[in-house]
Parts: structure tokens; sequence; C-alpha cells
């Protein structure tokens, strides 16, 4: 009669046992995992100005860059005192549908200060606001931060370009998507207008 209730507690204690080295492997995994993606920037691949970029759902070629007080592609003179800082850019979205998702593609490293925190984007074969972007479709793009007129600009700028992942089913949403943006290389452009260091 002892026998049974021996096997039912051996499996019990079997089957904690397993869980238990399932979570820790389960937590190791996370844990390498996020100490990989907060690598520093210093260990990212190097491009140059008009080098194409694989950053998830986007392909990215930087130009060049510009602080001026010039009108927007759509005429718009930004607000008083304020400037724009420009990146000119082609873009091409390798993704299956068509998407807008570009606010986030670039960051400034290290930031500067007082710049809006999310540009405006202009189709620069229009020079309409970008509505979104088919796939496959490469456009030429202007991207455009406010910055208070005062403040200065160095003569070069590092930007950090952002990728995503694709997940044909994410682990909390049950969808697919574009998941876990960071950063994937680094340029540094010359800033025309720019010089003074901040």
């Amino acid at each position: 009669m002892a026998f049974p209730a021996l096997m039912a507690l051996r499996q019990a204690l079997l089957s904690r046992l397993t869980i238990g080295i399932g979570g820790v492997l389960a937590l190791g995994f996370t844990t390498a995992q996020s100490v990989r993606d907060a690598m520093p920037a210093a260990s990212l691949p190097v491009v140059q100005a008009g080098q194409p970029i694989a950053a998830g759902r986007w392909q990215v070629t930087l130009r060049q860059a510009e602080v001026s007080t010039t009108p927007r592609p759509d005429g718009y003179k930004g607000r008083p005192g304020t400037k724009a800082l420009s990146i000119d850019l082609e873009l091409m979205n390798r993704s299956s549908e068509s998407s807008n998702a570009v606010a986030r593609i670039l960051s400034f490293d290290p930031p500067l200060a007082g710049l809006a925190p999310s540009p405006t984007t202009y189709l620069l074969r229009d020079g309409t606001i970008l509505g979104a972007l088919q796939p496959g479709l490469p456009e030429r793009v202007r991207m455009v931060w406010d910055l208070p007129e005062a403040a200065p600009v160095p003569e070069t700028i590092r930007l950090l370009v952002v990728g995503e992942t694709f997940k044909p089913r994410d682990n909390l949403l049950a969808a697919p998507g574009w998941f876990n943006p960071k950063p994937v290389a680094t340029l540094s452009l010359p800033l025309r207008g720019g010089g003074a260091a901040p």
C-alpha cells in the first residue's frame, strides 16, 4: 500500500525538479539576452554615409545632415525661436505591409540638448509629410527635428541606427510583428551649418 504513495511522491518531486531546472535555464537565457541587448554602442558596426544598413523592417542609407532655419520641404518655416536639424536618407520598407513607423529609427549619441523627441519625416520627391512607405519601394526622405535656435550644435553628429526583429508569433501578444528595437549600426555625419560643440 505504501508503494503507490512513494511512487506518487517521487513523481511529484521529479516534476518540481524539472520545472525548477527549466525555470533556471529560462532565467539564464533571458539574462544573457538582456546583457547582449544592452551592449554599448562602441561594439556596433561602423558604417559610412551612402552604405545600406539592414535594420529589421527597413533598409536605411544615410546621406547627409544639416542644421538651418530655411523652410522645410513643405514650406513650413518652423516654430519661432527654433531651427531645424535635418537628415537626408533613403528608406526601403523590407516588410510585407505599408508602414510609416520610422520616428525612432535614428537616435543621437550623445543626445543633443533641446532636440525634439521625434522628427517629422518628409518625402523628398514631392515635399509632403510621409504617409506610409510601400513594401520594396525605396524613397528619399528627410527627417527634421526642432531645435532651439540658440542651442549649440557640433560639427559632426554620431547616429545610431535602430533595428527591430520580426516574430511570426510574439510570446506576449500571440501575433506577428516587429519587436525588440535595438541599435544595429553607427555612423558619423558632418553637420552642415554646425560648429559650436554642445
